[in-house]
């Protein structure tokens, strides 16, 4: 299972740093404030799925779409942070950066297993 989520971190780096990229964050510090963003949101959204899984609860799929809304907001609101710019272009970097990810992952999973 660890490597399962090292593979998912290592997707969601890939997807969500290229469109951070075309979005003109390129620079290395830009590009080191995406990945840290990305693992706190990840490492949280991923600890608390597995606490539900333990904890015996069914996880839908709406749930875990209303969960990757909260980590758009977060991730846009750190994004607002670090960079110090209230811009909406954070937001909407956030908003496809995390549905691409979203679709990456669940048909690379999907289709090649867990």
């Amino acid at each position: 299972m660890p490597g399962t989520y090292l593979l998912a971190l290592l997707l969601t780096l890939a997807v969500e740093g290229g469109v951070a990229c075309l979005f003109g964050l390129r620079k290395r510090q830009a590009l080191w404030a995406v990945v840290v963003i990305n693992v706190i949101t990840f490492v949280i959204l991923n600890y608390g799925l597995l606490v539900l899984r333990y904890l015996g609860v069914n996880i839908p799929l709406a749930l875990i779409i209303v969960l990757e809304l909260l980590v758009v907001v977060a991730e846009w609101r750190l994004l607002v942070y670090v960079f110090g710019n209230s811009s909406g272009r954070f937001f909407i970097l956030s908003l496809i950066a995390n549905t691409a990810s979203f679709i990456v992952g669940g048909l690379l999973f999907r289709t090649f297993g867990q």
